[in-house]
């Protein structure tokens, strides 16, 4: 295998979005582990095989080239399209402009993350390549409950601002790497939906290259690995990567079920790989037997702390009583693919614990829930009032105790949001916490935290404005009618019942409904595909107006006054009171 290096400098830089100095601190010292991964971002372009490249180190992910006959094809075009145009100005250079030469004949999204999709249009340029994804791709997009693009977008999207540390990337004193990736390039969207979807396998032959696509769910439900079968490479995402797996995440995750891994991994040690290709993550694996050994010691490790897990769950043991008992065995405990850059294993523990179980430990002081504020108070109480609390948690700062100083100011902020004290004692306890630890979730999450409380970044919380417009026109209908949902201000108008009818002018003649009865009923909205029975008035509009209307990108005055938006029946005023009654951005 032959490598070829490259030595350009990172244009991602220029899209951080936050200044790259004038933090006080003016550096936070990270665990030597954690900055010596960074190495295995150095940027590159590797070639694997004669017409296999792979590009590592210019985005999140590891965009994947293949050159055909007469075509070249794309796997995971990188998270936007500043960071695809980085990728393709790379390969370009290294490879002679070989994107001048031959057409891209197709795109593959090995699962739906936003770092694998979002840069297609940059490579798809002038050309109508295929786009191939798994046939649930659009599903995990924009269908509920774990979607990305669907009801928990605010949420989601904030805390991988911070789980990422985009907000410090610039800054070399805060952040180092993102533990399986080296930086998020920012940029607007440029998917494609998918026009070929594979549903358990596809063979397909691609400008003389043939593939074979396999649906391999683990870290996501919808992942394909690619198979190259003529030259025995493998190109793999989310359920192997050099870092324990994340059964979970900082930004939260829906159901990631550890036996999935397990199996789609056997099926790729099956195939006896002499290359191993990861899109996130440093330069190939090389050799069947080296392949092999690195896979089943990696599919072992999670099933290990899975089995053991469950084990113990049987034994009436809770989550926080089994972090203490498990830790992988000696054999693997120091694989270097196991370690905990990205997920870690006391937080996988407690997330398996909750895919079987759900929140009740089993134990019954837990059957009562108590508030943040009860719990608060009742340990104030314990100490002597909130003075004693901050003054123990100062004791457990002094004393090298950081995480219970944390929780112990957390506490007396409860109580007293304007406590200086608990304030130094929280920041103080945050920086020591991201000093040490070398998974790169917390780190960068620590950091964010301590940056927007100290007022030295902004962050706040992303609304669901900030849905990219590319991705706004591939949502579906039911999936804006459930944010409409969720967004109503429902105590404050538990009195209201109205009928509102909506008639969609670009979707009639269509396959998907044109007319929709929206009814606002005591605190909750009903929204049914079909013409609405006496409203009090009707919406008549574009369904692009209207998404962008619910999700706060326009403004309904400018919209009814410009004439994108007709109200029948009622005054404007009854559209502009109906939209009051849902959060807006």
């Amino acid at each position: 295998m032959r490598w070829r290096r490259c030595a350009v400098v990172i244009l991602a830089w220029a899209c951080c979005l936050s200044p790259a100095f004038g933090f006080d601190p003016p550096t936070v010292p990270a665990n030597p582990f954690l900055v010596s991964l960074s190495a295995d971002f150095e940027q590159a372009v590797y070639e694997v095989v004669e017409g296999v490249y792979v590009a590592v180190g210019y985005a999140r992910s590891n965009p994947v080239l293949i050159e055909g006959v007469d075509g070249l094809i794309v796997i995971d075009p990188a998270e936007s399209v500043v960071a695809a145009a980085d990728v393709r100005d790379a390969y370009n250079e290294h490879l002679d402009n070989i994107f001048d030469g031959k057409p891209v004949k197709a795109i593959i999204y090995t699962h739906y993350h936003d770092c694998h999709i979002h840069g297609a249009t940059v490579f798809a340029g002038d050309n109508s390549p295929e786009i191939i994804a798994h046939e649930t791709l659009a599903e995990n997009l924009f269908s509920p409950p774990g979607a990305v693009y669907s009801l928990i977008f605010p949420i989601k999207a904030t805390r991988a601002v911070r789980y990422m540390g985009l907000m410090q990337q610039g800054n070399p004193g805060y952040f180092v790497n993102g533990g399986i990736f080296p930086f998020s390039v920012a940029g607007p969207s440029g998917y494609l939906p998918p026009t070929i979807t594979v549903e358990d396998e596809l063979e397909i032959t691609i400008s003389g290259v043939d593939f074979v696509l396999t649906h391999a769910p683990g870290e996501t439900s919808d992942i394909i690995y690619v198979w190259l079968p003529k030259t025995k490479v493998l190109v793999e995402i989310g359920d192997f990567y050099k870092s324990f797996p994340a059964i979970t995440t900082l930004r939260g995750a829906s159901f990631r079920n550890p036996l999935d891994y397990l199996e789609s991994i056997d099926k790729m040690r099956s195939l006896n790989a002499e290359y191993l290709v990861l899109i996130h993550g440093g330069q190939p694996i090389v050799g069947a037997e080296n392949i092999s050994r690195i896979l089943t010691d990696y599919r072992d490790g999670l099933q290990y702390i899975h089995d053991q897990t469950v084990r113990y769950m049987n034994q009436g043991l809770t989550a926080d009583k089994i972090i203490e008992i498990i830790e992988l065995p000696p054999h693997l405990a120091d694989n270097p693919y196991l370690q905990e850059y990205f997920g870690q294993i006391d937080r996988d523990i407690f997330q398996i614990f909750l895919q079987y179980l759900g929140w009740f430990t089993g134990e019954c002081r837990d059957m009562f829930p108590m508030s943040l504020t009860e719990q608060a108070q009742n340990m104030a109480e314990l100490v002597g009032g909130v003075t004693h609390l901050a003054t123990k948690a100062q004791e457990g700062l002094d004393e090298g105790n950081t995480v219970w100083a944390l929780e112990l100011a957390d506490y007396v902020l409860v109580l007293d949001p304007e406590h200086v004290g608990a304030f130094d004692i929280r920041h103080a306890a945050m920086l020591s916490l991201a000093e040490t630890t070398y998974n790169a979730q917390s780190r960068n999450y620590l950091l964010s935290e301590y940056l927007e409380e100290t007022g030295q970044i902004a962050i706040g919380m992303v609304g669901f404005d900030r849905i990219d417009d590319n991705l706004v026109r591939y949502m579906p209908m039911d999936t804006l009618f459930g944010i409409q949902a969720v967004s109503l201000n429902a105590s404050a108008y538990l009195d209201e019942d109205i009928l509102v009818g909506l008639y969609l002018t670009d979707l009639c003649g269509t396959t998907q409904p044109a007319s929709y009865a929206m009814h606002l009923r005591r605190g909750v909205l009903e929204v049914q595909p079909r013409i609405a029975d006496d409203p009090a008035f009707v919406v008549t509009t574009e369904s692009l107006v209207w998404k962008n209307v619910v999700l706060g990108k326009l403004d309904p005055h400018e919209v009814v006054s410009n004439g994108d938006i007709l109200v029948g029946g009622a005054d404007p005023q009854a559209l502009y009171d109906f939209l009051g009654f849902f959060d807006r951005q």
